[in-house]
């Protein structure tokens, strides 16, 4: 699941912007932090301009350090509900349709459900929304072959294929 977020993240646009939004803010607090310290003089009557500036440049060390510890925690926490953690999902690919399967669901879906596809060096991302995603590990495929027979029905298919690797 981490592997799978860390791809949907790097090449999401939602996901784009939540990183860079706040590691902008973080640099913002920093920056403000530092100028706030930087335009003052040591003298008893400054401590509160002082208490900002401190404030201001932990608050963006910890944007800068604390979102993506909360990301990691809030996957972790999603995968250790889902009923088919840890589980084999056994995924059965044709021209017409794919069909997945665990030991607690199934589902059969025909290519047009899939809205878009992205291949990374690790595997296959395929989207069924932007948040539903199957996940196809490039070690999942018998051989070579099998792989890009794969790719290559994914991109007649789908619309919007991305090749990322």
């Amino acid at each position: 699941m981490l592997l799978v977020n860390s791809i949907h993240m790097r090449y999401s646009s939602q996901a784009r912007k939540l990183h860079r939004s706040s590691r902008s803010g973080g640099i913002i607090f920093i920056c403000l932090g530092v100028l706030a310290l930087c335009s003052i003089g040591m003298t008893p009557e400054k401590w509160r301009a002082f208490a900002y500036g401190v404030t201001l440049v932990v608050a963006g060390v910890a944007v800068l350090v604390g979102v993506p510890l909360l990301m990691r925690r809030a996957v972790l926490k999603m995968y250790a509900k889902k009923p088919d953690r840890d589980s084999l999902i056994t995924y059965e690919l044709s021209e017409d349709r794919l069909s997945c399967k665990s030991n607690v669901a199934s589902a059969d879906l025909l290519w047009r459900a899939i809205q878009r596809v992205l291949r990374s060096a690790d595997g296959f991302l395929l989207y069924v929304t932007d948040m539903q995603i199957h996940w196809l590990p490039v070690r999942g495929f018998r051989d070579r072959a099998d792989l890009e027979r794969f790719a290559q029905i994914a991109k007649a298919k789908v619309e919007d294929y991305k090749d990322e690797r």
